[in-house]
């Protein structure tokens, strides 16, 4: 037979053959403000336990028709985090801890101290509270990680049409642009005929900005063929010491007319690098192009370069006008541009360091820049150094 008491804040199935016991416990449970069934027969609790919601389940372990163990199994079945309590004789103790171990949540010895079952209840249902809460927490993260994993699929392809949309435009500028600065140069050299000097300022015009436009191009055209994979890297072992003396005579026609200075410092017995040499020589011509912007005319720069453990750490150091601290990150982004008193004056795309971080990172390397403001700069990267057979 079934009894039920009125709507409470938790529902609690009491299992107990014994009238006098049932109708005592009920009652207490009653009294601490739960919503209880009493059941007469396991047969009973199992039929409440398949159609009626519950909490927790407090059954003598043996009953006339049906034991508590096969209560404890489908109550796991039909409600895992539900609490099964077991009740049991002092002759039938080693029965209840095993059932403990196949997932009561605890065990009592008749008679049931009224104090003890209620703060096992009330601990038994602050139980399933943190359980439900970490399940909520658990499938929370699940969906949060599923559409971050979707988001991030989605910048990917993005990313990827973005970068070959631009290495297709890229291809497509290039050509009409080296007609144009072709023929421009054909005509400073006054090769179809003499033009006057407002003509030779107006094709100097020209050619400076295709030319600005054609680095600009070919920087995007890098930057599309790194992001999008399709940079492959020729690695071999070299000696940085010829990478860096060639770099002195393309630089010469830059610093001279600026009476601007470059010195080399390689550390004695420099072991060989493993990298792409013409990368390599890209990210030293990136990062003297921009110290050589950045610093006032009759500056020093200099290229250092020394082992560091299991790597060579290459540095580019001026003495312009530095970096504030909170710029020193943004200017590996693409298309920065620092504001500064020099910036205007000397141009630029806001691609190169983007691409020299690009490059050191395809090495395995890192890239970062060491800066007091007002008092030159350090940039500085590293690379694997040569593999021995």
């Amino acid at each position: 037979m079934i009894e039920r008491t009125k709507s409470a804040t938790a529902t609690i199935v009491v299992v107990e053959d014994e009238m006098g016991a049932r109708a005592t416990l009920c009652g207490i449970l009653e009294d601490a403000g739960y919503e209880v069934i009493g059941l007469e027969r396991g047969s009973e609790a199992l039929e409440a336990i398949r159609s009626s919601a519950f909490d927790i389940i407090i059954t003598d372990i043996r009953l006339p028709d049906v034991g508590g163990r096969e209560i404890l199994e489908l109550a796991k079945e039909i409600n895992p985090d539900a609490a099964v309590i077991m009740m049991t004789g002092y002759a039938s103790v080693e029965t209840a801890v095993d059932a403990v171990n196949q997932g009561a949540y605890a065990y009592f010895v008749k008679p049931v101290d009224p104090d003890e079952i209620k703060t096992t209840i009330a601990n038994a249902l602050r139980h399933q509270r943190l359980l439900q809460e970490n399940k909520r927490l658990v499938d929370s993260l699940q969906r949060s990680n599923k559409l971050l994993f979707e988001a991030n699929e989605e910048l990917m392809q993005a990313t990827q049409a973005k970068s070959e949309f631009l290495a297709h435009m890229s291809h497509e500028l290039r050509t009409p642009l080296n007609v144009i600065i072709g023929f421009s140069e054909l005509l400073l050299d006054e090769v179809p005929g003499k033009i006057n000097e407002e003509q030779r300022r107006c094709l100097n015009d020209v050619l400076g900005g295709g030319n600005n436009l054609l680095n600009l191009i070919n920087d995007i055209l890098d930057l599309s063929k790194i992001e999008s994979g399709k940079m492959e890297l020729s690695l071999r072992n070299f000696s940085l010491s010829g990478v860096i003396e060639a770099l002195r005579s393309v630089m010469l026609p830059i610093l001279t007319p600026r009476d601007q200075s470059l010195d080399v410092e390689l550390e004695e017995g420099l072991p060989q690098v493993y990298a792409d040499k013409a990368k390599v020589r890209q990210v030293l011509l990136n990062l003297l192009s921009n110290s050589t912007k950045f610093t006032p005319d009759g500056g020093r720069l200099k290229i250092e370069a020394a082992r560091e453990d299991e790597r060579c750490r290459v540095s580019v150091i001026d003495n312009g006008i530095g970096i504030k601290p909170e710029n020193q990150e943004k200017i590996f982004e693409e298309f920065c541009q620092i504001e500064s008193p020099l910036t205007e004056e000397k141009g630029g795309t806001g691609l190169g360091l983007a691409i020299a971080r690009q490059i050191v990172e395809r090495h395995g390397g890192r890239i970062w820049v060491d800066s007091d403001y007002g008092q030159g700069s350090r940039f500085n990267f590293t690379l694997p150094l040569a593999k021995t057979d």
